[in-house]
């Protein structure tokens, strides 16, 4: 049998980054990318500059990473000084001075000093526009025209910022948070003549000017303070951009109606619904959420923000729900679906359906939770994986329990039936597979032994409803890490990048990931894009061998299907099984995950796709992209556990 010590001699292969110029930072009205992005691209960029200090406008792409990826203002701040030493007097001094600044006089006065010196320049146009709308209004339509032409404003956003202007009333005042979410509604009203009527109170900037309140709201006979707007006693009708930071609304959110892409603070006689419905299905225009007509990235602003449309899509289904208009609710329900796919969120946002459903009951037994504690690995956030594959050992308890506790029904699906194979297929699983019989012989220690390897061969169903089971009696043990979990299948996505094992992901897709590799010598490191390099299995930190199923002794690292005439340094044969090996044999991965190749396909949520190969597929057929269809239970097909909190 193969020793884990085996499989994990490598030689070194990394390769250091040198001076590869890191990927420019995009402005956040262009697109939004995760806090570890701007972590990891803020790093590549302070190693880059270290080599190359000359490249002034590198400094700006280092300033902009730094900045988003929430560094300190005494970080922030060394970075100004060490541009206003290397390039005195120049746009870059000026503008990132601004930018450390902020709107205070003499930020303006920085900001103004580097318009005057590189009118053209790009990096501090929609800066200036914002001044523009501080100070004088009057010159906003020129420089949001400039804006727009500069094409850094991809169509998506320019489509939910559009929405966002039909969610509100006519003359009504709109307030938002972030300049990125601001700029292109400017755009839209002073370049497309979309909404004029609205006017726009940015919190970003009113927070610098009270005159800047004042006299937006005097021009509509109103007077409030921008922290009056901000509190349940207001009186005056305000809408909210949805992506306004919910501590910003701590006041009022019980007082808020959602109406599309902002929410309001209507009485209590306001009929909301009617007003969500007439926006969403009159007024807003949806087609580019299910078509991308102009091939506008997923990070794209706009694109990143329409998971802001899920709220409301839930409200006007509970709205169709309510006049038993079934037709109508299940297309919303599909629409809701399909951008919290896209946004990553589906399984929540379906237990958030599912929720309103009559779960199945089952009764509670004693179970190890503390097993489950343990063995579940932390992916981000409050998504967990189970270290290993689901094995006979739990699989069979679970059969036991139905077939002891009356759930004949669900006992007679789940049961393995071997009526399909072959005489040889049958006579291999006839002591693998659950039956009562074998349960019994291991319960008094005779014949052969499978409890520690993978089930296999059971229906999608079947690992469904197991999930749905140990949800109910993990809930149900007295002494449990959380207060409440949810045991399910992983989507695709959350199952390839648990497979990949790299803890400091940015994206759940795969190639939108920038992975960090150690190189040979003390702190040297490399940077690669997975959008440029392929990665194939989870030991790709040794980089040379990330698209090799071996390892530098020849030795296989996963349990596939190879020849097994061949034996490699360490004396192994093949990879050392001809069929399944125990859950944990293999290499695990930077999350402690074992065996994500190779054993068993693993299931997903998609019905009838299973990932990562297993030991009936070859090597190119099992890394960490690798989708196999299966349209029944399959020999080569198991599953591992993912589990959500809900609760701590």
């Amino acid at each position: 049998m193969k020793k884990l010590f085996y499989l994990i001699t490598f030689l070194s292969g990394a390769i250091v980054l040198g001076n590869i110029r890191p990927d420019k930072v995009p402005s956040k009205i262009t697109e939004l990318r995760s806090k570890s992005w701007y972590q990891e691209i803020a790093q590549s960029w302070e190693q880059y500059l270290s080599n190359n200090s000359s490249e002034e406008y590198g400094w700006i792409d280092l300033y902009k990473a730094s900045s988003y990826a929430g560094q300190s203002k005494e970080k922030l701040s060394g970075i100004v000084d060490q541009v206003k030493v290397q390039f005195p007097e120049s746009f870059t001094s000026y503008y990132l001075s601004f930018k450390l600044e902020g709107w205070s006089d003499k930020g303006v006065q920085h900001l103004n000093r580097a318009r005057d010196l590189d009118p053209a320049n790009i990096y501090a146009l929609e800066d200036y526009l914002a001044l523009m709308d501080l100070k004088d209004k009057s010159g906003r339509r020129n420089i949001a025209k400039e804006v727009y032409d500069t094409g850094l404003i991809h169509a998506s956003t320019l489509n939910y910022n559009y929405n966002l202007l039909m969610s509100v009333s006519e003359d009504g005042v709109l307030l938002t948070e972030a300049l990125h979410t601001t700029i292109p509604i400017w755009v839209l009203q002073d370049v497309m003549n979309v909404r004029p009527d609205v006017s726009i109170i940015n919190l970003e900037l009113a927070r610098s000017s009270e005159a800047y309140v004042s006299n937006i709201l005097s021009a509509k006979n109103l007077n409030a303070s921008v922290d009056q707007l901000l509190k349940d006693d207001n009186e005056i009708e305000i809408f909210y951009a949805l992506t306004l930071p919910r501590k910003q609304l701590q006041d009022i959110e019980n007082h808020l109606y959602v109406v599309g892409l902002a929410s309001t603070n209507g009485n209590e006689t306001f009929n909301h619904f009617e007003a969500l419905r007439e926006n969403i299905e009159e007024k807003f225009l949806l087609d580019y959420l299910s078509i991308d007509f102009n091939g506008d990235p997923k990070t794209a602003t706009g694109n990143v923000l329409s998971s802001n449309y899920i709220v409301p899509m839930l409200l006007l289904k509970e709205f169709y729900d309510n006049l038993n208009n079934e037709t109508r609710s299940d297309e919303i329900t599909d629409q809701i679906l399909a951008l919290a796919d896209n946004s990553q969120i589906k399984t929540r946002v379906e237990l958030l359906l599912n929720s309103k459903k009559t779960p199945r009951t089952f009764k509670i037994v004693d179970i190890d939770a503390k097993k489950y504690d343990k063995r579940m690995k932390q992916i981000k956030n409050e998504l967990y994986a189970s270290e290993v594959e689901l094995s006979n050992k739990e699989f069979w308890f679970f059969m036991e329990y139905l077939r002891t506790n009356d759930y004949s029904e669900l006992f007679e699906s789940c049961k393995p039936d071997l009526k399909g194979y072959d005489d040889l297929t049958k006579a291999l699983l006839f002591k693998y597979q659950y039956s009562p019989a074998n349960a019994q012989s291991v319960e008094n220690e005779r014949g052969g032994n499978y409890l520690d390897y993978p089930v296999l061969d059971i229906s999608y169903e079947t690992a469904k409803a197991y999930c749905e089971w140990l949800t109910v009696q993990y809930n149900g043990q007295e002494k449990r890490k959380f207060k409440k979990v949810v045991f399910r299948l992983p989507s695709k996505e959350e199952w390839t990048i648990a497979a990949l094992g790299y803890k400091d992901f940015q994206s759940w897709n795969l190639n939108e990931n920038t992975v960090m590799i150690k190189g040979d010598k003390k702190g040297e490191e490399a940077s690669y894009s997975l959008s440029e390099y392929t990665v194939s299995y989870p030991w790709f930190t040794y980089w040379k061998y990330r698209n090799s199923i071996k390892n530098s002794k020849d030795c296989y690292l996963a349990n596939v299907k190879v020849p097994e005439n061949v034996t490699c340094a360490a004396g192994i044969k093949g990879d050392g099984y001809t069929f399944v090996s125990p859950i944990g044999t293999y290499f695990s991965n930077g999350f402690g995950l074992y065996d994500v190749i190779g054993n068993v396909a693993e299931m997903t949520e998609q019905r009838g796709q299973a990932m990562g190969g297993s030991w009936n597929h070859s090597a190119d057929e099992s890394t960490i992209q690798s989708v196999y269809t299966y349209d029944k239970k399959d020999i080569s097909v198991g599953f591992r556990l993912f589990m959500e909190v809900i609760e701590e």
